[in-house]
């Protein structure tokens, strides 16, 4: 026999294997019987109207371009600024939350300066503002 003969009595084997499908079938027929009575079931949640929580104060800080720290549009000296720090940080439970909020040209390195005075002096919340370019 050559090697271009074909034999008339092989046929390609065109069967599908449907055993995995089936498996796959009952599978999501059994996570659906499962899942569909907790989907249907109603959640009892608690009434609201609880105490609500408290609300910090929060205080702005603003850094300008040239390193100058204002409050209430107030320079601060380092001196002022370090004791106002303590004094807000001084309240304990009623401690304000801080918000920096740099200037476009104010330097890494003096914001990350104030940012130490204030971790230094006692603060806890401290948010920093980003400028929007």
């Amino acid at each position: 026999m050559s090697a271009l003969t074909v034999r008339s009595t092989e046929r390609p084997l065109a069967e599908i294997n449907i055993t995995p499908l089936i498996d796959v079938m009952l599978a999501l027929l059994l996570i659906f019987m499962i899942s569909a009575p907790l989907l249907t079931g109603k959640i009892d949640l608690p009434a609201g109207g609880g105490e609500q929580p408290k609300r910090a104060a929060s205080v702005e800080l603003r850094i300008a371009a040239d390193g100058q720290v204002l409050f209430n549009d107030v320079a601060l000296s380092q001196l002022e600024l370090e004791a106002q720090l303590l004094s807000w940080a001084a309240r304990g439970e009623n401690m304000p939350i801080l918000q920096l909020q740099p200037d476009k040209a104010t330097t890494h390195q003096r914001l990350v300066d104030v940012l130490s005075l204030a971790r230094q002096s006692g603060m806890q919340g401290i948010s920093v503002e980003t400028p929007r370019r």
